[in-house]
């Protein structure tokens, strides 16, 4: 809830969408928004998907295609929850994920992490409002 208030504060997009079933790949995401395109004018910003670090282990066991679909099609690849994430996880998040997600971005609300790193990479250039 912080991150998505730090958004509309700094820069106050007309839309934030976020998609929390878990179950949806991002490709398919980007093919409503380019049919919704024919009906109204609206320009999407970057898609960002969070794997969730504590429970990755599972995850990755349970739903391996699933989690690659939505890190293939995503512009950011963070993992939430970071604090959670002791060095075993981590060396099995980073050998796991490499080639489906470049450059992973720790994320967490306890302490701001990866807050001031995710923000400049979801906004870039766009101006506030648009």
């Amino acid at each position: 809830m912080a991150l998505k208030k730090n958004i509309k504060r700094a820069h106050d997009p007309d839309f934030l969408f976020v998609e929390p079933s878990e179950m949806v790949i991002t490709r398919e995401l980007r093919d409503v928004a380019a049919m919704a395109r024919r009906d109204i004018t609206f320009e999407p910003g970057p898609y960002v998907t969070l794997v969730n670090g504590p429970e990755f282990e599972f995850d990755w066991q349970e739903r391996q295609a699933l989690v690659t679909g939505q890190m293939l099609g995503a512009d950011v690849v963070a993992i939430s929850r970071f604090d959670g994430v002791d060095d075993r996880l981590l060396a099995l998040l980073q050998r796991s994920l490499a080639g489906c997600a470049d450059g992973l971005l720790p994320l967490s609300i306890h302490g701001n992490i990866g807050v001031d790193e995710l923000l400049p990479r979801i906004v870039g250039n766009h101006a506030p409002g648009g």
